[in-house]
C-alpha cells in the first residue's frame, strides 16, 4: 500500500522545531517537522519510534506553543539512515490544534507577502483580519471544518 492510499488527510510542507516526548520511556528530544495534515503530522529524527508510542508534542510556530499529543503510526528507515516518524494526533482537538498552528503560519506568509508587495510593515493583527476577509470560508472548506 503506498502513502497516498493511507491518507485520510492532506499533508503540508511544514517546517518548525517541535520537541517530542516519548510516553512509555519518559525521554524526549528535539526534532524538525517535515509535514502536517488534520490526523497527524511527521518529523525527522535519527532514531525510530515504535508504532502505538504515545507522544507529547511541543510544536513552535511564529512565537506560538502548540502542545500535541498523539501515536507513532509508522517509522519509516531513509535512505541515509535516518527515519521519518509519523504521527496521528489522538483526539479531534489535538487536530484542530495542529490547524491553527498551521492557519499561524499561512496568515505570517500572507502578511510578508503584503509586505513585499506593498514596501511597508504590516501589524499582524490587521493582516490576520484580513487574511481571515479573504481566505477563512475557503480554508474552512479545505479543512472540513462545518458551520
Amino acid at each position: 500500500m503506498n502513502d497516498v492510499e493511507r491518507r485520510k488527510y492532506i499533508r503540508h510542507p511544514f517546517s518548525y522545531p517541535l520537541s517530542v516526548k516519548n510516553m512509555h520511556r519518559q525521554e524526549g528530544g528535539n526534532y524538525e517537522s517535515r509535514n502536517i495534515g488534520g490526523g497527524g503530522l511527521q518529523f525527522h529524527s535519527d532514531c525510530c519510534f515504535s508504532p502505538r508510542t504515545g507522544v507529547e508534542i511541543i510544536l513552535w510556530v511564529e512565537g506560538r506553543k502548540f502542545e500535541l499529543g498523539g501515536s507513532v503510526v509508522r517509522c519509516d528507515e531513509l535512505d541515509d539512515g535516518s527515519f521519518m516518524i509519523a504521527v496521528v494526533f489522538r483526539s479531534a482537538s489535538e487536530a484542530l490544534k495542529a490547524r491553527l498552528a498551521e492557519q499561524a503560519v499561512r496568515i505570517e506568509l500572507f502578511k510578508e507577502r503584503l509586505e513585499r508587495r506593498h514596501g511597508v510593515e504590516l501589524d499582524l493583527g490587521w493582516v490576520a483580519d484580513e487574511w481571515i476577509r479573504r481566505y477563512a470560508r475557503a480554508y474552512a472548506r479545505d479543512h472540513d471544518f462545518t458551520d
